[in-house]
């Protein structure tokens, strides 16, 4: 059995594609799904007393606080959640005889270089990516865990930047978009068979599970209108001082994929944007 922390984008993908191989389990904090347990992962003893009731062979740990700038302004919540929570989990896998995989980001990144790869030095430059990093070195601790890095991660669960370009293209709204940051767009159903052939493999050690494309920002929302038939006009390329974000954000944070190739191999951007559309429920 497999659970699953977190009911967001990814965990949602995660559970839909785990249960195709696995008897899953989800979770929820605050509000009851069917099939899910009540997870609140700052809860430890919430936490070490439903795993340790479960007995999982594996916890995929997707809960986080991941807006970015909501994590600049609230940094003990922060830590609470991305740094302690996780040390709960792990704190709870271990006592259950489970493997962990652990789902963290490109931020832990300084930006400086990109392209990177798995075993290049980290430097987070915001609390968002120190929290989440520091969730990094509590995994590692627990023997044969993994680490899957992503980035923007996109998809039909929740709204997202795939979702925001194109609802508001289609309402013929002019959105601003940065042409300096650089990532590598991330399908949340893509990752999500990344992870499972991560599990299916028994991997262990750190993955970069991110889409298989450097693009910037700005050339992103451009491809989406393209794929969707909306005007690329409407985007206005903008340089990221100007949109006067609380926290700062890695210049290139773009992710080598190489190493999950050998599992998974991770689709491109108009690929990912087919699939999008494939597997919408």
């Amino acid at each position: 059995m497999i659970l699953v922390t977190g009911s967001g984008l990814l965990g949602s993908d995660v559970i839909r594609v785990l249960r195709k191989e696995h008897e899953v389990t989800g979770t929820f904090s605050s509000h009851p799904k069917e099939g899910a347990v009540r997870l609140d992962i700052t809860d430890r003893g919430n936490t070490i007393r439903a795993v340790g009731e479960l007995k999982p062979e594996y916890v995929v740990h997707t809960a986080a606080l991941t807006n970015v700038d909501y994590c600049e302004d609230h940094p003990d919540e922060a830590a609470s959640i991305n740094d302690m929570g996780t040390k709960n989990v792990v704190d709870a896998a271990r006592m259950a005889g489970a493997r962990l995989i652990y789902v963290s980001t490109d931020f832990v990144f300084d930006g400086s270089k990109g392209m990177y790869r798995e075993e290049d030095p980290v430097n987070p430059i915001s609390v968002y990516a120190y929290s989440k990093l520091m969730g990094e070195y509590r995994v590692k601790e627990l023997p044969g865990s993994a680490i899957a890095r992503t980035s923007v991660v996109y998809g039909n669960a929740r709204q997202n930047f795939v979702t925001w370009v194109r609802d508001s293209l289609a309402k013929k709204q002019t959105i601003k978009v940065v042409t300096d940051q650089f990532n590598s767009p991330t399908l949340s159903y893509d990752c999500a068979l990344a992870i499972a052939a991560l599990i299916r493999h028994g991997a262990e050690g750190t993955y970069h599970t991110a889409g298989g494309e450097r693009i910037s920002r700005y050339d992103f929302a451009v491809k989406i209108a393209r794929f969707y038939g909306l005007d690329p006009g409407l985007i206005e390329p903008v340089t990221s001082d100007t949109l006067k974000q609380k926290a700062k954000r890695p210049a290139d944070s773009s992710l080598d994929v190489s190493k999950i190739g050998q599992y998974h191999q991770m689709l491109d951007i108009m690929d990912g944007l087919k699939k999008m559309e494939e597997v919408r429920q």
